[in-house]
């Protein structure tokens, strides 16, 4: 599949080089030589075949990024809700293998959010990242939290995204490496463990957030927030 790819536009260039290059000589031959458009339909052919390789590969991709982030929203919404439910076995199932969190933690969880927020109805991925190796792909993004009760929040989120190669199904299924739900308020949730260098998402989530009373309540006693 990779070869295919990468071999589409690299024939196309081809065909108009040597097109260009038959063509030229065609000419400078003043008649004697034949293949005129032959040279112009390879000229034609090559540029549409690359133009339009290039458009494919472009909605490939939006097409392929957006099918992820899907799937992410999908398994962010289960779990969360399987958590408060106290469904644990389906909650651990949306998590990688490697690092599923123990029961106590799954309950904990579910518990708080169950409490705070109720229900949740919706999940947007916001600000996604690649991350890990070739072997290994990961994702990390920060997440709008759309809840039954207590408004939006943000949080983050990694994910594995290993290929199953399920059926005809070739896109990786998403699980989750750790999870978290900003709020200044009440104090952060999280589920698994994100290393130091997350902080960058942590930071940039609460300065974004949606919800006025979440930035007051960052802010210091004596600092003016209409500053």
């Amino acid at each position: 599949m990779t070869s295919l790819l990468l071999c589409c536009p690299l024939t196309g260039l081809i065909s108009v080089f040597l097109g260009f290059l038959a063509h030229r000589r065609i000419v400078a031959a003043d008649g004697r030589l034949g293949g005129r458009r032959l040279a112009l339909a390879a000229i034609a052919i090559g540029t549409s075949g690359t133009v339009i390789w290039l458009f494919s590969w472009d909605a490939f991709g939006r097409w392929y990024l957006e099918s992820i982030e899907d799937r992410i929203e999908a398994t962010t919404r289960a779990v969360v809700n399987d958590a408060a439910s106290g469904d644990l076995t389906a909650a651990g199932l949306a998590f990688d293998g490697a690092v599923v969190p123990m029961p106590e933690a799954f309950t904990a969880f579910g518990t708080a959010v169950d409490a705070r927020y109720g229900s949740l109805l919706g999940v947007s991925v916001e600000s996604p990242r690649m991350t890990g190796t070739t072997m290994v792909p990961r994702m990390e993004t920060r997440l709008l939290f759309e809840f039954e009760r207590g408004g939006p929040r943000y949080g983050a989120a990694a994910y594995s995204l290993r290929a199953t190669m399920l059926g005809q199904d070739v896109l990786p299924r998403p699980k989750i490496l750790w999870i978290e739900i900003f709020d200044p308020t009440d104090g952060e949730l999280r589920l698994g463990e994100p290393p130091e260098v997350e902080g960058e998402l942590n930071s940039a989530a609460v300065e974004d957030d949606p919800d006025p009373q979440n930035i007051e309540a960052e802010l210091e006693p004596d600092q003016d927030p209409t500053r």
